[in-house]
């Protein structure tokens, strides 16, 4: 037996690690099929297979050319060759939608990235705008959450003495400071980058006992979907947040019951309780 080790893109391992518990298959099926079908022709067309049931529905995108682009919009065309405007901008909108939603969120936001970068590169403090709040940080790090696929930044607060994972397109980047980075706690910061977790759980174990239904949604649900720690008979346990598993947990309703703590048990009580009288 030939046994085949390949190193990729951390992005790439985790995508087809999610496929393999979504799809039901182990890693050896996965990896042999996409051997097999693009051994020889590295493409993949499967749209076709869908076309005997007619063609696809499609949507009309329109928009208007801000000031720069006007501009100089016929020397674009031109120097592009364009001689069909449709295609070339079908052209455009798939290279962007070919990326992942990780990808897309940094090329939006990329004046935003860029100046985080430059003062993490430059050890400086940064003051931002989050959700309506002014606030002066240390900048650590960029990092997607790996299920919800969202970009966080990791600072850290001196105000409030306090770490935090904030969204990167719910922030604003107000001025990049002089004021130097304290090198403190390097030993955390490297911890957290490793094992990340935007809701910041490390440490902190919630038990789940889940309905045999239940365990069927927990592999199918991924956002948000914390670290399994350990299975025993239908109790899972879990190193999360109380934040992010309540965020998780909540959509299960009957089929995931909190069993420790007890103050998260009787947060989410309260909450079904709240919107039954809703009802």
């Amino acid at each position: 037996m030939k046994k085949i080790r390949v190193t990729v893109p951390e992005d790439i391992w985790r995508l087809m690690k999610n496929d393999i518990d979504e799809f039901g298959i182990n890693n050896n099926k996965l990896c042999n099929y996409i051997l097999d079908k693009l051994k020889y022709n590295k493409e993949i067309n499967v749209e076709k297979d869908l076309e005997i049931q007619g063609r696809p529905l499609k949507k009309i995108v329109q928009f208007d050319l801000n000031v720069a682009n006007k501009e100089i919009y016929y020397d674009i065309l031109r120097e592009n060759k364009v001689e069909v405007e449709a295609e070339y901008f079908r052209e455009l909108f798939e290279i962007y939608c070919s990326k992942f939603k990780y990808l897309r969120e940094l090329f939006v936001f990329e004046d935003k990235v860029r100046a985080i970068m430059e003062a993490i590169k430059n050890k400086r403090k940064v003051k931002l705008k989050y959700l309506g709040k002014v606030s002066t940080v240390d900048p650590y790090f960029i990092k997607r959450e790996e299920q919800g696929d969202e970009n966080y930044l990791f600072c850290y607060d001196e105000k409030t003495g306090e770490y935090h994972n904030y969204k990167l397109k719910e922030l604003i980047v107000v001025s990049s400071l002089d004021e130097k980075i304290r090198g403190k706690d390097k030993k955390y910061v490297e911890h957290v980058r490793k094992n990340f977790d935007p809701f910041l759980g490390n440490g902190n174990f919630v038990k789940v006992r889940f309905t045999p239904n239940g365990e069927v949604l927990y592999k199918s649900l991924t956002n948000y979907r914390p670290k399994l720690i350990k299975k025993e008979g239908d109790l899972f346990t879990f190193e999360t947040s109380n934040e992010n598993a309540k965020l998780y947990f909540r959509q299960f309703l009957k089929d995931a019951v909190i069993v420790e703590p007890e103050g998260l048990r009787e947060e989410i009580k309260a909450d079904f309780l709240e919107a039954y009288r809703s009802y």
